[in-house]
């Protein structure tokens, strides 16, 4: 089993609903060669992802995360992420919280969910993230890239390979 499951999702020819699609390809490129960790492209793959999110540890979702102010990166975690994925922000969004929850109806759940994203400010048919959202996928990025090494960090103290 892989510690650490990164699982983007998103449309990226819905403009910035395809940011976690965007922060899932930077961070696979800043964890190459970890073997801990898996980087996948969930897309809007909705009740397929059911596998994914069963086997994964550790699970941080990667996503477009509705919020007032355009290009705000939020981190989510605890009892925060249901809140998010109750929030409608697009219909994969829904896929998910169906699949966390048909993981935990099928007995097999990850252990820990957080959330990493970008409030978007664009959502149409479009090609490509908007300035906004592409301006800050740096700072979004450190703040997944964080999250993994925590995660990373904890299974090392606990003398889990």
């Amino acid at each position: 089993m892989t510690a650490v499951t990164v699982l983007g999702i998103g449309n990226p020819i819905m403009a910035d609903d395809g940011t976690g699609l965007a922060l899932a390809e930077r961070l696979s490129r800043s964890c190459a060669g970890d073997p801990r960790v898996e980087v996948v492209d969930g897309g809007t793959g909705g009740m397929e992802l059911v596998p994914v999110v069963q086997d994964a540890e550790r699970l941080l979702v990667l996503d477009a995360v509705a919020g007032p102010v355009p290009g705000t990166v939020v981190h989510l975690t605890g009892d925060q992420v249901p809140r998010l994925l109750a929030t409608k922000l697009s219909p994969h969004q829904v896929g998910l919280l169906d699949v966390l929850a048909a993981a935990r109806l099928l007995g097999r759940e990850p252990r820990q969910v957080e959330v990493v994203g970008v409030v978007p400010e664009v959502v149409d048919l479009r090609l490509g993230l908007s300035d906004v959202v592409a301006g800050v996928l740096d700072v979004a990025t450190a703040t997944a890239r964080g999250v993994v090494e925590r995660w990373l960090a904890e299974d090392d103290d606990a003398g889990h390979p």
